[in-house]
This record gives structure tokens, sequence and C-alpha cells, in this order.
């Protein structure tokens, strides 16, 4: 996966709002993203991290067991941005399965979906010491470059 610079700025300052849980912020954020090319390459983007840091929570496929105890984890950790487990329990049905029709990608709940679900499993990914969700991003996306 190539990775657009200025896309994955966004998408960083995006995350950010999302995991300190700063609806204004996060709102302001997701509106610099101006032009559908933009916004589709950061939904490619997010769907991407969402796909990789689920497989990596669950150890392989995630089970459907495994998906709704995630989903419920979420619902309850991000409750400031209103998303319900059955809403985020169907985003990350989708996103592990990969085959997300293209209209899916445009509605303004799968938008914020992506985001918080997104910055959510970053966040509760367990960590080294000393280390920070943005780090892991980081090798999250290396993988995702690497992949092609």
């Amino acid at each position: 996966m190539e990775i657009d610079d200025q896309v994955e700025e966004k998408v960083r300052d995006t995350l950010h709002w999302a995991v300190k849980r700063q609806d204004r912020d996060f709102d302001a954020a997701l509106a610099r993203f101006s032009t559908r090319a933009e916004r589709s390459a950061a939904l490619e983007l997010l769907v991407a991290i969402s796909r990789f840091v689920t497989y990596d929570l669950c150890a392989g496929t995630p089970s459907p067991g495994q998906v709704a105890a995630l989903a419920a984890e979420i619902a309850v950790a991000e409750s400031w941005s209103g998303l319900s487990s059955d809403e985020v329990g169907s985003y990350l049905d989708l996103v592990t399965r990969g085959d997300l029709a293209q209209d899916q990608l445009t509605g303004e709940a799968f938008v914020v979906l992506s985001f918080v679900v997104s910055a959510s499993l970053l966040a509760m990914r367990p960590k080294q010491e000393g280390e920070w969700w943005f780090d892991y991003l980081d090798r999250v996306e290396s993988a995702l470059e690497a992949a092609g």
C-alpha cells in the first residue's frame, strides 16, 4: 500500500483527537479532508489499519466472538462518539473480511466509525513501557507499505 504523506498527516491528526476523545477537535480535524480523493485515501488507510490491528490483537483471523468482544469494549471506551456495539461490530466484521463495497466508503457514519475504531484499536493494544499509540501506528504503516 502506498501511503500519501499529506493524507497520512491529516489521518494522524484526526486519530490524535479521537484517541484523546476531544469531539470538537475531532470534528474540526475531519473537516480538513476537503476533497473526495483525500477522503477516499484516508478511508482506505484507516480500513487497512483497523484490519491489521484487529488481526494483531486477535493473533490471526478474528472469530465472531472476538469481534463481538472487541466491539463491546470499543463502544464502551468510545461512548463519547455515540457509536453502538452493533455499529462497531459491523464495521470490524466488514474490514476484517475485506469485502467493502465502494459505496460504503462515502457515508459520514462510516467515516466516523473508521477513525474512532482505528484510534481505539491503536490505543488499546498492549505496548511496551514508554511506547505510545503512534509508535505502534508507525510500525503498522511500515508493514502496510512493505506489503504493497
